[in-house]
């Protein structure tokens, strides 16, 4: 489980720092601008990209980074990793609902990051239920 969920916040980090790294940057098209219901660069360029003046991209790099921290522990804290987890997952429905319901528009890598978060959050809260139900 430990490996996995480390997997999983090392593939959140890429995935934000590259789309942090696109919201920073000049280009006003990228690869993933298939078409424009899905288009990273309109989800990436638009006012729903920053929240209280930074980064969304910034704020999921440092997020899967916290959780790469949690899960690297010799003692892992599942309730903490499950609730950081959580809250990602939270943030994560605000921003495809913005998606969906504001911009119209999809960006491939917000997509892979909800997936990520989810999934982390899943399979810490499983184990913090597993460990819970032992005491």
């Amino acid at each position: 489980m430990r490996v996995t969920i480390i997997t999983l916040a090392l593939l959140g980090i890429v995935v934000s720092g590259y789309s942090w790294y696109l919201h920073e940057s000049e280009t006003t098209e990228t690869f993933c601008d298939i078409s424009a219901t899905f288009s990273c660069s309109i989800v990436n360029k638009s006012v729903y990209s920053e929240f209280a003046n930074v980064p969304v991209a910034a704020i999921g790099f440092f997020g899967y980074i916290f959780l790469l921290l949690l899960a690297s522990q010799k003692q892992i804290p599942w309730r903490y990793l499950f609730a950081a987890g959580l809250l990602g997952v939270v943030f994560s429905l605000y921003l495809t609902w913005v998606e969906y319901a504001v911009l119209k528009a999809w960006c491939l890598f917000c997509l892979i990051s909800q997936a990520d978060i989810f999934t982390v959050a899943l399979l810490a809260g499983m184990q913090y239920a597993r460990r819970a139900s032992r005491e």
